[in-house]
């Protein structure tokens, strides 16, 4: 209509509203009409919305931290997680995010620690693990008596790849400490966010020597 071919032609001059676009479609999960489709919305927002959205995005990045021990997301420099004494100290569930996390906590069948890597190695991109996020897992590995390791990454093939590089890593530092994958149930391509609460549950339960 009218309208879509009237902004079409403001898209292709507005410098400013193309950068927006693509700071948009720079976070992870946004196509480029995902995208234009937020641009759109917030440039028709009044000042009082611009405002507010931009207060609550500086209070969340001021006030949301990574818990210096696990990289967790929490509001203290160490998360409720690695503070609870109560947790099983000697094993060590590996993940790549927060939510990973979030996930696992709710199926209430792991009482270890974890340990958050922020992202996975990419295949395609033959881009790792950052280091120090890496140099503090090793850390952790030496100076603590970690007995059992679960590698819970995705199966995708950058959660593979992870796996199998964390994998030979942990051999390195001690091949005392038992490494284990999820067990499958999980189905092969699949982010572990995305598996419900019963199937992740098994795959902790019948979790596989790796």
């Amino acid at each position: 209509n009218a309208f879509n071919s009237w902004f079409i032609l403001i898209m292709k001059k507005s410098e400013e509203l193309e950068d927006l676009i693509f700071s948009f479609k720079s976070l992870p999960g946004i196509s480029q009409k995902l995208a234009e489709k937020i641009a759109v919305f917030l440039i028709n927002q009044d000042d009082a919305y611009i405002e507010n959205f931009i207060d609550v995005l500086k209070q969340a990045k001021n006030q949301v931290h990574f818990c210096s021990k696990c990289n967790n997301i929490c509001n203290n420099e160490i998360c409720d997680i690695c503070e609870n004494t109560e947790r099983d100290s000697s094993k060590l569930c590996i993940v790549s995010t927060s939510e990973d996390l979030d996930k696992i906590e709710e199926t209430n069948s792991y009482n270890g620690k974890y340990y958050v890597l922020n992202g996975e190695i990419n295949v395609k991109s033959k881009s790792s693990i950052d280091k120090k996020i890496l140099t503090k897992l090793m850390d952790i590995l030496r100076l603590n008596n970690i007995k059992e390791v679960i590698l819970a990454t995705n199966w995708t093939p950058n959660g593979e790849a992870t796996a199998y590089f964390l994998k030979k890593i942990i051999n390195e530092i001690s091949e005392k400490t038992s490494i284990y994958r999820l067990a499958v149930g999980l189905p092969i391509n699949s982010a572990l966010n995305y598996a419900d609460n019963e199937t992740l549950s098994q795959a902790i339960k019948n979790k596989k020597k790796y």
